[in-house]
């Protein structure tokens, strides 16, 4: 998988975060932008932000996209979830570990392997 690919799945997935995206990838490559930036920059705080103010609804769908980019077994996917979301917030599921019970098995593994 590419960047433009992977980066396109989120926005379709989240179009909530298409302001901040585009914000984000205007000033760099479009669509091409790395996907650790995209997803590290624009995912991961506003999931923190979700996980912080207990939008759970919101965060329960990011979960979900997480666990679909993960069946997907594409090395890149996988490595962007797991540098550039799961390691960025291992406090959080830490400091609130009924987290983990939302979370898919693939999103376990993925965690676990980072903390």
């Amino acid at each position: 998988m590419i960047s433009a690919e992977l980066n396109k799945m989120l926005v379709n997935k989240l179009p909530n975060l298409r302001e901040k995206y585009l914000d984000e990838v205007n000033w760099q490559e479009g669509d091409d932008t790395g996907s650790h930036t995209v997803y590290g920059d624009v995912l991961t705080p506003y999931l923190a932000e979700c996980i912080l103010k207990d939008y759970k609804q919101e965060y329960l769908i990011i979960f979900d996209f997480l666990e679909t980019l993960l069946e997907l077994d594409d090395k890149y996917a996988d490595e962007v979830v797991y540098l550039s979301v799961f390691e960025s917030l291992t406090y959080l599921f830490k400091e609130r570990t009924y987290l983990i019970s939302y979370l898919g098995e693939k999103c376990k593994k993925a965690l676990n392997t980072v903390v």
